[in-house]
């Protein structure tokens, strides 16, 4: 027997669950796959390694779909500042929330705990089946619909099959969708440390020539503001050699590549590592068919756009279905499809080729180009109207916002 639903969205991770929750009342029947159940994460103990820093634009979407009261009591950290600097010269820029008018430039929250409030809300909907866990095993299309054959056996049929299953999206290989790919030989250090001083509830971002180290704030349930989450870039031979250190040797390198902004580095939790790869499809659409997330596009962390990247994707995807079905269209209309890549690709291609030229940039010998990096971040840092601008579009409230994000 085949089940037939409006909307098929494989993967309930954050951006998954996120376009599921934002469809919960246009009257659709969707189907949400995954291979994990969300488990809500214990608030105490050990931070989670991985922690997404979102823009006041993803805040907002989390609010309008009630999921940020889901983590009110939870170990959520708005941040007021922004410093960065260069570690070959004098380069510095400070961002502060005051001179926006904002009272915070965006929020630090665990990965796992952010997962579970999403899919709390998009599964709890009456109108969505949270098939879980079980997973794509193949995809075909068909005269009218895509049939989803599941790993357990069920046969689905979808209008509309939407790919957020992750940087390799099974959805976006067996639908034949092709991918540009850049490798930057480098990968991720991601970790929780304890300093010696408090954080200040800043975001600070160290750029070396190896690639940037970013110490994002976190909080206790206790208040306690001693504790960050970092990424260090590094180049994967000193990668290998960072992570076989010892917790002594890791804090003692880990504090000099940070200049000791907080004082000692007390403590790390257990390392991971990541490889970076930049991936873009070169189509986000076809008939019945729509990626957003990871299996989309990856970028660089530096900026840490990538989660909020993949909400924008999201909404503006759900809006554009809502504004399909309130002119009575159907759910898989192509052009409704194409506008939705329309919005999305430009902007997202914009953003990853950035990051690629600034990666360049900031890690690049020549002695003009780092004299050249360095009277730039002064200059800029002097440009108030400019500065604060471009810090408001970081943000996510400049251009073109979909209704969820304001």
């Amino acid at each position: 027997m085949t089940d037939k639903f409006d909307i098929v969205v494989v993967g309930a991770g954050m951006v998954g669950s996120l376009f599921t929750a934002a469809l919960r009342d246009s009257g659709l029947r969707i189907a949400l796959i995954d291979g994990q159940p969300p488990q809500k994460p214990a608030v105490s103990g050990p931070f989670e390694p991985r922690v997404s820093a979102l823009t006041r634009a993803s805040e907002r979407m989390l609010h309008n779909l009630g999921v940020l009261e889901k983590l009110q009591d939870t170990r959520l950290c708005r941040f007021t500042d922004m410093d960065v600097w260069d570690a070959d010269g004098t380069g510095h820029i400070h961002f502060r929330a005051r001179e926006l008018g904002e009272p915070h430039l965006g929020i630090l929250l665990e990965n796992r705990l952010l997962q579970w409030a999403l899919t709390e809300t998009a599964s709890a909907a009456d109108s969505v089946e949270f098939i879980c866990p079980e997973r794509l095993q193949s995809l075909e299309r068909l005269p009218n619909c895509w049939q989803l054959t599941l790993a357990g056996g069920r046969v689905l049929h979808a209008a509309l099959v939407v790919g957020a299953d992750g940087a390799m999206s099974a959805v976006r290989t067996q639908a034949g969708l092709t991918l540009r790919e850049h490798d930057y030989a480098q990968q991720a250090i991601v970790t929780t440390v304890r300093s010696e001083q408090p954080h200040q509830f800043t975001a600070w971002q160290r750029f070396l020539p190896s690639g940037p180290l970013a110490f994002l704030p976190l909080l206790t349930q206790e208040g306690d503001a001693h504790s960050c989450s970092i990424v260090w870039t590094l180049d994967n031979a000193e990668a290998e050699k960072i992570l076989a250190l010892d917790d002594v040797a890791f804090c003692a390198e880990l504090g000099r590549a940070f200049e000791h902004r907080l004082g000692a580095v007390l403590g790390a939790d257990r390392r991971f590592a990541f490889p970076l790869r930049a991936r873009h499809a070169r189509d986000y659409v076809q008939e019945g068919l729509a990626l957003i997330g990871d299996a989309a596009h990856t970028i660089h962390p530096l900026a840490g756009q990538g989660v909020n990247l993949g909400f924008m994707d999201a909404a503006v995807l759900a809006e554009e279905l809502l504004k399909a079905l309130k002119n009575g269209l159907p759910v898989d209309e192509y052009a409704t499809l194409r506008r939705y890549s329309r919005r999305r690709r430009g902007h997202n291609t914009l953003l990853l080729h950035t990051m690629t030229g600034f990666q360049k940039l900031f890690g690049a010998d020549d002695l003009r180009l780092r004299l050249l990096r360095n009277v730039g971040l002064n200059v800029f840092d002097k440009l108030g109207p400019v500065k604060n601008q471009v810090m408001r579009e970081a943000m996510g409230l400049g251009g073109e916002l979909p209704g969820l994000a304001r």
